[in-house]
């Protein structure tokens, strides 16, 4: 089945996955969400998320050929916290298909990097940049002619930069996904990010990011 059957968020991120960032892209206080499928054209997304007292929203968008050897994303919010400065989060991600263009099952690898703005206001606690690098598995599912599902999982490990000046710092996280094909212009994805609880001092995500996200493929009729 063909991967157009299935919308996706740009880590956004999201992933969404962009969309952390949900919505394909990678930005930081995010789940860092990768389908292995690429979406040929182009696909917008509004994403939302939460992690560690931090929410984020942002907008996402995603490119890939008609081949769908390959997808680019990238997307630009902003994230809020109790008792701190609402500040700019952005990333860009590439994800890279391996098989999958012609079966249900499909696997990717992919790489990003997403900032925090603020600057010498962020302390060693905060996480000011992320580069992330991963695998994906992913199987998808046809529901009737414009329709579909897809579930995706994602070892990751990830660079993070901190603030003031502080060393750089490395933790493995892991990533589950679910894409719901509304129709075949338009689609929602849901997702979470999760590793073991991290010292609040070492700046690393730690405990659940959650991620939610609706991606619209632009030129695609329903």
């Amino acid at each position: 089945m063909h991967s157009r059957m299935f919308p996706r968020m740009g880590v956004v991120v999201a992933a969404l996955a962009l969309f952390h960032g949900t919505a394909t892209a990678q930005l930081p206080g995010t789940p860092v969400l990768q389908n292995a499928f690429a979406n040929p054209g182009i696909t917008a997304a509004v994403n939302g998320a939460s992690l560690g007292g931090a929410s984020s929203y942002a907008l996402a968008g995603a490119w890939a050929p008609g081949s769908a050897r390959f997808q680019l994303s990238a997307g630009v919010g902003l994230q809020t916290r109790s008792g701190s400065s609402t500040r700019t989060i952005y990333g860009g991600r590439v994800n890279i298909p391996l098989l999958g263009a012609a079966s249900d099952f499909g696997a990717s690898v992919f790489g990003g990097y997403g900032g925090l703005s603020g600057g010498s206001a962020l302390d060693s606690t905060v996480s000011k940049s992320l580069i992330p690098v991963g695998i994906t598995l992913g199987y998808r599912h046809q529901l009737g002619t414009s329709r579909g599902v897809s579930l995706y999982g994602s070892p990751v490990y990830e660079w993070i930069g901190r603030g003031g000046g502080a060393s750089t710092v490395g933790v493995f996280r892991a990533a589950l996904g679910l894409d719901i094909g509304v129709t075949s212009s338009i689609g929602a994805t849901l997702g979470l990010e999760f590793g073991s609880k991290q010292p609040e001092n070492t700046g690393k995500p730690s405990g659940t990011a959650f991620g939610a996200a609706i991606s619209y493929a632009l030129g695609r009729g329903r």
